[in-house]
């Protein structure tokens, strides 16, 4: 493998899995785990495919759950697609 290969421009895979710009914003939000159960998160960015979520230390959530932030008029259902540390990123399932 040469060194000129190594030395190229690195291809950000994300732009290309990505629905739409991705949104920088700071907002609380509250995932629904039951019918009496919830856990608030921190929602650290948003776009029209997902969101990039942080959790408390700790808080492991299912692979699919309910989504609710101000952003949103109302819940959005969800599927967790990476873990990384304390962070998620889940993709809104089309209904």
């Amino acid at each position: 493998m040469s060194s000129h290969f190594l030395q190229g421009p690195r291809l950000d895979v994300a732009k290309f899995i990505r629905r739409g710009q991705r949104i920088q914003v700071d907002a609380r939000g509250v995932v629904k785990l039951g019918w009496f159960k919830k856990q608030e998160v921190e929602v650290r960015d948003v776009s029209p495919g997902g969101a990039r979520l942080s959790l408390p230390e700790g808080v492991l959530l299912p692979d699919e759950f309910e989504l609710r932030i101000p952003h949103f008029k109302s819940p959005r259902a969800c599927v967790k697609c990476w873990e990384s540390g304390l962070e998620i990123g889940v993709e809104f399932k089309l209904e």
